[in-house]
């Protein structure tokens, strides 16, 4: 019967091993040299050699690919060389065959720590804690991980409001930049945006002149047209004469007010483009790029 129940499960095995879904045996040979490998890594790593203990350790690796000495001496290895995803990740194979061992849980979570992952650092100390309550470094990394964590969150509220600042800011120049274009051919518009709040009564005169004489000019052209219209229709001589004199006056006075507007937007184009800003408020201070901000190390 015994006989039967060991055929089967033999068949079984071979069976399994066909599909893929059952790893093949490993030879006592082969756990005898990762087990050499995996000693002769941990004499280099006493002795800071961690390049030369990598190798072996990869070595037993090789022939025992669950080695659980040889997996957490690659993680204190990756640990050492600041490369802890690498480091977790051979923890992580290490403690899989070991599920009680709470040596290399804690060094998942002191992996997570140093790599500023604190949220996980934290997870993982709990874990730890779970497997041996009394374990003191494992419980001073889970209030040190919630700390840090706290911590990072107002070191990124800050910047994200550095970020929203500066974004502010860029925009606020793109749009006296996009006024200050119109300012080229608008009088009293370029103080307008750039210029200091004391020379404010200064930039509205000029624009207000300006749009001032323009429509007032508009007006007293069209009243003098309106006087034309009635000498057209008039009877008498005298009243004839004096609309054709009232329409004259209006149109000429009319005509000197919209060439001075007129005069005024010249005069802007050329202190635009030939006396820089000499004329209507200098120079501006309009600089179109994003402001200086302190730079961030990732976490």
């Amino acid at each position: 019967m015994k006989a039967r129940n060991l055929t089967c499960f033999l068949l079984l095995a071979v069976f399994l091993s066909s599909l893929g879904l059952a790893a093949p045996p490993q030879s006592v040979e082969n756990l005898f040299l990762a087990k050499e490998h995996a000693a002769r890594g941990d004499q280099y790593m006493e002795i800071n050699l961690w390049d030369e203990a990598e190798q072996e350790y990869w070595k037993a690796v090789a022939f025992d690919y669950a080695n659980s000495k040889a997996r957490q001496g690659l993680g204190d290895v990756y640990r050492r060389k600041e490369m802890y995803d690498k480091a977790v990740e051979n923890y992580q194979i290490a403690l899989d065959n070991q599920l009680d061992n709470v040596d290399i849980q804690y060094l998942i979570s002191l992996s997570y720590y140093d790599s500023h992952q604190y949220e996980l650092a934290g997870i993982a100390a709990k874990k730890a804690l779970q497997m041996n309550p009394e374990l003191a470094k494992a419980e001073n990394l889970v209030r040190l991980s919630e700390a840090k964590q706290r911590e990072q969150t107002m070191e990124l509220d800050i910047l994200r409001r550095k970020e929203e600042d500066a974004l502010a800011s860029f925009r606020q120049i793109q749009e006296e930049k996009e006024g200050v274009f119109v300012g080229s051919l608008i009088p009293g518009w370029r103080l307008i945006q750039t210029a200091e709040r004391k020379t404010m009564w200064t930039r509205y005169t000029i624009l207000g002149a300006t749009a001032g004489l323009m429509l007032g000019g508009y007006f007293l052209r069209s009243a003098g047209q309106d006087a034309y219209d009635q000498a057209a229709t008039a009877i008498g001589k005298e009243y004839y004469l004096d609309r054709v004199d009232l329409g004259q006056t209006r149109f000429k006075y009319g005509g000197y007010m919209i060439d001075a507007a007129l005069c005024m937007f010249a005069l802007n184009l050329a202190d635009s483009f030939l006396f820089k800003g000499k004329i209507f408020g200098g120079r501006t201070r309009v600089k179109p790029s994003l402001p200086d901000r302190e730079r961030h190390t990732r976490y």
